[in-house]
């Protein structure tokens, strides 16, 4: 059974997807199928619909989830960084429609094992395809204080980085930071505090981000997505951190004043990002940093 998940900015992301019966579409961060599944209920009996995850559990349960839709879907274990592959691989030289939800699937954040969370007793792996790669520990075991302290600063926002990231070098060094309640418990002595979130939030996302290079990542799909597009196709991307969505609308800022490297022209539809209702971020907390972009190709 597949674990109960919301999808953020559902009807939003939808919407501006602008679903045709009969297009071709990618959904690069399948997740848990949410999105997925309302693309897949617009689509005809030519429409397809392709699935990309990094994670093998999530993809498993998307597939039982999408099962019901049969040819009309495709998945692959694949990162959206390669998208150009994964399109080739398909057979497609351009497409209707692409989402790319870049927030991580609830039960990944709940699975202690996967060391994504505080609230819970786990390693720290962080990992989201937990086969490939150096964990956080790894990470950290080796990384030089300079850029530990340069990543909590911009990726984590922490006005107390060196004091920080010293603390946490030493203390991985004495064999005493192995699990991610032992970190949490470190960023509430030197933290500085931000609202109502957990002083330890924003250090997990920025450990997460490098444990996966997802800004990287993001970059990588910022300069192959636009140009897989068709005439009148959609690129929908909802982001969940401000760093991600300054990289995404410098992107599609730059898109709109001047042609892509292959010529292809294109006009931002959101002048302002869309954000979750009063009533979405009141049942679902973690939609609320949620920003929505979508920039179409024109002729």
């Amino acid at each position: 059974m597949v674990e109960a998940h919301k999808s953020v900015l559902l009807k939003e992301a939808i919407e501006w997807l602008n679903v045709k019966p009969n297009g071709l579409y990618v959904d690069g961060t399948l997740g848990l199928g949410g999105h997925a599944e309302a693309i897949a209920q617009r689509l005809g009996e030519h429409g397809r619909l392709l699935g990309l995850d990094v994670d093998s559990k999530n993809l498993a349960k998307a597939e039982r989830l999408l099962q019901p839709f049969g040819k009309l879907i495709r998945t692959k274990q694949i990162n959206f960084r390669e998208l150009n592959k994964a399109l080739v691989q398909e057979g497609w030289d351009g497409v209707d429609g692409l989402l790319f939800d870049l927030g991580v699937a609830s039960p990944q954040l709940e699975s202690a094992e996967r060391g994504f969370s505080f609230q819970s007793e786990g390693p720290l792996d962080m990992r989201l395809d937990p086969s490939h790669g150096k964990s956080a520990y790894e990470f950290l075991s080796t990384i030089k204080e300079e850029k530990l302290v340069s990543l909590l600063k911009e990726f984590g926002e922490e006005r107390n980085a060196h004091r920080l990231a010293r603390s946490i070098l030493f203390e991985v060094s004495q064999g005493r930071l192995n699990t991610t309640r032992e970190l949490a418990t470190l960023c509430s002595r030197y933290c500085t505090r931000g609202g109502k979130s957990h002083p330890a939030t924003r250090v997990f996302l920025a450990l997460r981000s490098m444990v996966n290079d997802e800004l990287g990542a993001l970059e990588d799909l910022l300069s192959q997505s636009p140009d897989a597009l068709k005439i009148g196709g959609r690129l929908v991307i909802i982001s969940f951190h401000s760093l991600e969505d300054r990289k995404v609308k410098e992107k599609f800022r730059v898109l709109s004043r001047e042609p892509s490297l292959n010529g292809n022209r294109f006009v931002v539809l959101t002048k302002k990002p869309v954000v979750p209702s009063f009533e979405e971020q009141r049942e679902n907390p973690r939609a609320r940093s949620a920003k929505l972009r979508v920039l179409e190709r024109v002729a």
